[in-house]
């Protein structure tokens, strides 16, 4: 009777462990790679294909002070990249200039100016650089793309349309912008946003996303506050085109209002699509009040004080955040995804590798504004008692296996 019970347990046992086995091919099994018409689509589930896997950082350098040298000192709108040499290159919209840094983090040089003439800027761009090594940055007030040397000297500038902003030029010389078309004005306006690829000209060769915008005449409001809180409310929350261009040209491109990612030929043709489901986020009450603390700030600034209560009671937003918030290339081709941040709390965060399937999910602590990741380090924007800082990672991949 014993042996009889010991065999039952052993085949009950063997039969669990068979069926998970098979659970689990099955939820592996709802990871789908398509062809169609040179389209890869790769469709992820829900859950990822190596839960373990965790990105593990580590601060290695500091630059910016609270007060003291100017030189170290940053705006409120501050955005910064990297070259592969380790400099930093720390655009400051306030001052319209970019502060350069060595690898160690010490103040260079200060590049550009304010105003109109060569090598001055009314509205700055984020540093990028062009196929010959030089920086070029996009002003959009004197619609214009200036080229100086990583030492900061005049090259040239180049004349841009009147609407062209987030300008990434590839080494073919094309240009990967935001524009804008069909402009209707009246008793309400409309016009369209658009994303695409563009000749050395300003042709559009390739679209890969427009917007429909209307600006409807609205009933005249009781407030100021009703004004205010009416602006707040359509942009809360929305959706924010992201694009990377990547060493070979690939164009990586996404608007969140689903869980989707384009990958793009240097010549604008569509290659792949990356898709995951997911389940939204619901904006809790931390996101309204980082929303109300630090987006509407501008906003906020030009009404008076005892309005700004008003204001936030009237404010009406969605119930979900989007897809996703933006993501960033690995120099090893994986796709770094941040799905939901809060400032001073833990940010989640998504990974795909190379080939587009999801591989994991975590929390870390570490700023995602600006992020990057070049030379073996991830670079960051974090912002500290409203101080901007400029911070350098090191990091560790554990956990992962190849599936």
């Amino acid at each position: 009777m014993k042996t009889r019970v010991v065999f039952i347990t052993i085949i009950a046992f063997s039969l669990l462990i068979l069926f998970n086995a098979c659970g689990e091919q099955e939820a592996r099994g709802q990871r789908t790679i398509e062809e169609a018409d040179g389209v890869t689509v790769v469709k992820n589930p829900l859950e990822p294909l190596n839960p373990e896997l965790k990105i593990i950082f580590e601060e290695d350098l500091t630059i910016g002070v609270e007060d003291g040298d100017e030189n170290y000192m940053f705006g409120s709108l501050v955005v910064m990249n990297t070259d592969d040499d380790g400099n930093f290159y720390v655009t400051d919209g306030d001052r319209k200039t970019v502060n350069k840094y060595n690898s160690s983090g010490n103040f260079l040089q200060s590049i550009g100016r304010p105003g109109q003439g060569p090598g001055e800027f009314q509205n700055i761009s984020e540093v990028r650089f062009d196929s010959e090594g030089n920086i070029y940055l996009n002003d959009t007030r004197n619609q214009r793309i200036s080229f100086l040397s990583k030492e900061g000297h005049y090259i040239s500038a180049i004349k841009a349309p009147s609407f062209f902003e987030r300008v990434v030029i590839n080494s073919r010389g094309s240009y990967i912008a935001k524009s804008v078309d069909n402009v209707e004005l009246g008793q309400g306006k409309k016009w369209d946003y658009f994303y695409g690829l563009f000749d050395e000209n300003f042709n559009l060769t390739a679209e890969f996303l427009r917007l429909p915008q209307e600006a409807n005449a609205k009933k005249k409001a009781d407030s100021i506050a009703q004004v205010i809180a009416d602006s707040l409310s359509d942009m809360a929350f929305e959706p924010s085109v992201n694009y990377i261009l990547d060493k070979n040209d690939m164009i990586y491109f996404g608007y969140p209002r689903n869980y989707e990612i384009k990958v793009y030929s240097s010549e604008g043709k569509l290659k792949k699509t990356i898709q995951r489901d997911f389940e939204p986020v619901e904006i809790s009450k931390r996101h309204k009040e980082y929303f109300e603390q630090n987006l509407g700030v501008q906003i906020l600034a030009k009404i008076p004080a005892s309005e700004m209560k008003r204001v936030f009671e009237l404010i009406k937003y969605p119930k979900y955040k989007p897809a996703y918030e933006r993501f960033t290339l690995m120099e090893n081709g994986w796709i770094f995804v941040v799905v939901d941040s809060v400032r001073d709390e833990s940010k989640l965060v998504d990974i795909f590798n190379k080939d587009g399937e999801y591989l994991a999910q975590f929390e870390t602590d570490i700023s995602t504004d600006w992020l990057s990741f070049n030379n073996g380090k991830a670079y960051a924007v974090a912002t500290i008692n409203d101080y901007n800082f400029i911070k350098r990672y090191n990091f560790k991949i554990l956990g992962y296996r190849d599936n």
